[in-house]
């Protein structure tokens, strides 16, 4: 197993080509979210932006999560913690869960307080036991009976007889006796519970820690009058569960995931070909703006990548803005501000500046001088427990007005390897100083 830290260190491969071949096919195949979308992007079928290959050497870029490719076993952590010797890879775990569950777009079964008492040290057997535990719980308390389609050839008729099948299976072969029907019984063996048992069986020989297995195999033991069918992403997509059915939505999102894996292999019940990658700028603004939410919505009306309105609108409407977060206030005077997520390592060496790059400030310079905006945070994630102050800019205007705009830096309490349990306490007491 390898270990690796967002743009750290290189380290040895020893099947570099399999693994480049793999992330090239993750990446065509758009399996993960990007970070960024360019409409003037040149396709090159030669790049993906997971790792950096130099001979037989790679290196993480801005993803974490893990890369199975046979027995290679390659780890990717946040670089936050990358220079931190007190970083332990469950704790690290723990706060990338706690992070997504914040997050809009991405959502797995887990609690807070299973995390705290969990010590699994490993990436994908985490995931497996996270969607084990949840395949589980489900089918055993909520088992779910759904109408399934069948044709067969009867000698009563049900449902609806179909002629155009009973001419050419009944009447060309002599078998006039036998009706073709087409009827939906209402039954536990359905498409949902064949999807969820197909993918239990790849997580089952995926894992090798026997508390994994015992709930896989518990789920199939669960699930033994439904029918072993390989399922592809089409079959998935095809599912239609009514809003009751809300837990088991949940888990058809989570084996479209698994599933999507198969294009890598030719063993139908074979998963030694798997991934899970996040794109780090995208979790720590979507946490962002998803903990502001949770928790601020009362008092502020909260806008994730607020992009109604374009820099230019004479002639033609050109440079569209968009804002990670865009808030206003519901109580009092409108008050407007607009926050812009940097997951930077700030570099104070000029101590002027602060670890504030020129481009950053004048984005937001601009997006607030449009929007009318006096006020802008710019967000970063913590270097250390201790935080530094936030930096204030006073950006005055050219006109006559005289109008200056307040340009906030500052770091939140992303993390804490000291006090990881009151981190959501620390950082809603952050947030309520900052929006005084």
């Amino acid at each position: 197993m390898s270990l690796l830290f967002e743009y750290g260190q290189w380290i040895k491969t020893s099947n570099k080509i399999e693994l480049k071949a793999f992330l090239l096919n993750i990446w065509q195949n758009r399996i993960v979210e990007r970070v960024e979308k360019d409409e003037n992007e040149v396709i090159d079928n030669h790049y993906q932006p997971f790792l950096q290959f130099d001979d037989d050497q790679i290196r993480a870029n801005n993803y974490v999560g893990f890369i199975q490719n046979g027995k290679e076993l390659i780890e990717i952590y946040p670089k936050v913690f990358k220079n931190n010797p007190d970083a332990n890879k469950v704790l690290m775990l723990r706060h990338i869960f706690y992070w997504l569950d914040y997050c809009s777009k991405w959502k797995f079964p887990f609690t807070k307080s299973f995390l705290l008492a969990n010590d699994i040290d490993k990436f994908p057997e985490l995931i497996i036991h996270l969607i084990a535990s949840q395949f589980l719980e489900t089918v055993s308390e909520r088992p779910l009976m759904q109408y399934q389609m069948k044709e067969e050839a009867l000698t009563t008729p049900r449902g609806s007889i179909n002629f155009t099948r009973y001419i050419n299976q009944g009447v060309s072969k002599g078998n006039f006796h036998k009706l073709e029907c087409d009827y939906e019984p209402f039954v536990f063996d359905n498409s949902v519970n064949r999807i969820i048992k197909y993918c239990t069986r790849l997580l089952l020989t995926q894992t090798r820690m026997a508390e994994n297995q015992r709930l896989l195999q518990e789920t199939l033991f669960v699930l033994d009058e439904v029918e072993d069918t390989p399922c592809t992403v089409h079959d998935i997509n095809a599912v239609s569960l009514n809003a009751f059915y809300e837990d088991y939505k949940s888990i058809m999102n989570i084996c479209k995931n698994i599933v999507e894996q198969k294009m890598y292999s030719n063993n139908e019940y074979d998963l030694s070909q798997w991934c899970l990658l996040f794109p780090m700028e995208y979790i720590f603004e979507d946490f962002v703006a998803g903990f502001l939410q949770t928790h601020f919505d009362k008092k502020w009306h909260i806008e994730y990548q607020k992009s109604d309105a374009y820099l230019v609108t004479n002639p033609y409407n050109v440079f569209q803005m968009q804002h990670d977060v865009f808030l206003t206030s519901k109580k009092g005077l409108e008050r407007k501000i607009i926050i812009d997520t940097k997951y930077k390592i700030r570099d104070y060496t000029d101590s002027n500046k602060q670890g504030v790059s020129q481009s950053d400030l004048y984005q937001v310079v601009s997006y607030a001088y449009r929007r009318g905006c006096t006020e802008v945070i710019l967000i970063y994630p913590n270097l250390s427990e201790e935080r530094k102050e936030p930096t204030i800019f006073y950006i005055p205007s050219g006109f006559e007005n005289g109008v200056l705009i307040k340009v906030t830096a500052i770091e939140i309490p992303f993390w804490s390897l000291q006090n990881f349990s009151h981190l959501t306490d620390k950082l809603k007491e952050h947030f309520e100083n900052l929006l005084k």
